[in-house]
């Protein structure tokens, strides 16, 4: 536990010498130096000498790797998927992401990802300590196992971090978009102080990672949180990827918008192109916002009402569409909520993003093979 306390330290923290950490952590001093030595032979932390005209004899300098030590993180998703390398502070090497179009079968996901992950590795020559994956479905977090990926079926009932790490030999971890996006705000977001909040992902699908007295909330599977798949249109609803109807995910997300826009319109249209056309004028998507945010309140409702958090933080492109949209959102729902949860929560736009998340992935799997976040 002490390991890990000094790491989260330099990772809120950023560049300390030992008796800073020593200050920041209220560890004894014999204590941080055994955990910092730890975290060196791990090669999760770096340290380099003071500047030449500091005086007397300061202490060396530990902070997290930027370019001695990397970690890849791999984003699966209905549309396309990334590959990206970082360096363990969470600096994203955005200029090595590689981003292609998500392929029909499940052996050639695989074989793609696997052949992206060691060219990245061998083009930078810099040591990987492993693989962090982010899917937008149910992970299954005993086996690795994914339970459903409503828009991306090719990959139900697969394990692909083992498949991949079979292929790489190197070390991976699979974890659910939503609990991804909460692990990047816990590590270098809003989060990073915060003991109970809550992360909303309402991009492709509706997940949602909770973070309660300090831990992570799992579940005997990895799955608690889940509420994407609750009814709230029993009737003429649309069919959900689960197989059931009515679903929050088919109402309440970027998807279910461009969705029902593309109905109305009578073509098919992506995010970006319906963004475009309403920022130009051409294209009121005003009826289906409202909706959209409608039922999305719904959800942020139940989260703050089930969780009773002190944040909560949207992961959205919605509120791109129109100025005073999530201005909205945070009206209807806290009028929705119960009035003492809702009047001590902060619903705020998460300032993770989908690279960060599978880097905080792995980097926190990482972390748990030091010790348990000490709370």
């Amino acid at each position: 536990m002490n390991v890990r306390k000094v790491l989260e330290v330099i990772q809120s923290q950023g560049t300390l010498t030992r008796a800073d950490v020593m200050r920041c952590s209220g560890i004894s001093a014999p204590t941080v130096s055994k955990a910092v030595s730890a975290l060196l032979d791990a090669g999760l932390l770096e340290e380099r000498e003071t500047a030449e005209f500091s005086v007397g004899r300061p202490g060396k300098l530990l902070q997290l790797p930027r370019f001695s030590a990397q970690v890849i993180g791999v984003v699966l998703e209905w549309d396309y998927c990334s590959v990206v390398a970082s360096g363990l502070d969470g600096h994203l090497h955005e200029e090595k992401l590689d981003r292609f179009k998500t392929p029909k079968t499940y052996e050639e996901l695989i074989e793609t990802i696997s052949n992206k992950i060691l060219n990245l590795v061998e083009k930078q020559e810099i040591p990987a300590l492993g693989v962090g994956i982010t899917v937008p479905g149910l992970v299954n977090s005993n086996d690795g196992r994914i339970f459903l990926a409503s828009n991306l079926h090719i990959v139900d009932g697969q394990a692909p971090a083992a498949d991949i790490a079979s292929r790489t030999k190197m070390e991976c971890v699979l974890v659910q978009k939503s609990t991804s996006l909460s692990l990047s705000e816990k590590t270098y977001g809003s989060g990073q102080d915060v003991e109970d909040f809550i992360n909303l992902d309402v991009t492709s699908g509706f997940g949602m990672g909770v973070f309660t007295g300090g831990q992570l909330l799992a579940g005997q599977q990895g799955l608690a949180g889940e509420i994407a798949h609750i009814t709230v249109e029993p009737v003429g609803g649309r069919l959900c990827g689960c197989g059931n109807v009515g679903c929050l995910e088919t109402v309440a997300t970027d998807l279910a918008l461009t969705y029902y826009v593309s109905k109305r319109v009578g073509k098919d249209l992506d995010f970006d192109t319906i963004l475009k056309l309403a920022k130009q004028g051409e294209l009121d998507i005003t009826e289906e916002l409202n909706r959209t945010i409608d039922f999305l309140a719904i959800g942020v409702a139940a989260a703050i009402n089930i969780f009773n958090p002190t944040n909560i933080f949207v992961t959205s492109r919605l509120f791109d569409l129109q100025k005073d949209a999530f201005n909205t959102l945070i009206k209807k729902a806290k009028n929705r909520a119960l009035k003492p949860s809702s009047n001590s929560c902060e619903i705020e736009r998460s300032k993770g993003n989908k690279y960060l998340g599978a880097v905080a992935g792995i980097i926190n799997h990482l972390a748990n093979g030091l010790g348990p976040r000490l709370t």
